[in-house]
């Protein structure tokens, strides 16, 4: 009986491999009122589109705020967003770095240096250049007018 339960807890490893790195960008998309403040804005986009990640996003509800994934296997990823009659483009930049907090846990990538390259959107600001799994703080602020 002490073999099965030495067993148990040696194979239960996987729980202490919780890293808080990611490998997508949050997005707010917010505009500005007339008083020059930021608030919130929903949007819908007819389809997001990445060659890098082979994905083709489609939204059909308004969104206050969404995630897209960025490419592991290059340093950038291009986002083509398609809404009505308009479209709008994104090139993040990146640095990836691979990192090994346990053998059980195996590598732990890290995405640094978010930047844009290009981008054809009314405007955005970079919050956080590091992708970090955290609650209500977005990398990107969307300014869509």
């Amino acid at each position: 009986m002490l073999i099965l339960f030495t067993l148990i807890f040696a194979c239960d490893v996987d729980s202490n491999c919780g890293s808080v790195n990611v490998d997508y960008v949050t997005f707010r998309p917010v505009t500005l009122n007339a008083n020059l403040e930021e608030i919130r804005r929903e949007v819908i986009f007819d389809s997001i589109v990445s060659p890098q990640t082979d994905s083709i996003f489609f939204l059909q509800d308004t969104i206050g705020s969404f995630t897209l994934p960025l490419s592991p296997a290059e340093n950038h990823t291009d986002f083509y967003f398609y809404y009505g009659e308009r479209g709008d483009t994104i090139r993040f930049t990146y640095e990836k770095r691979n990192s090994v907090d346990s053998p059980e846990c195996g590598i732990n990538p890290e995405f640094i240096g978010l930047d844009t390259a290009f981008q054809t959107f009314d405007s955005l600001i970079i919050v956080n250049d590091t992708l970090k799994r955290t609650l209500n703080a977005p990398n990107i602020k969307l300014f869509i007018f």
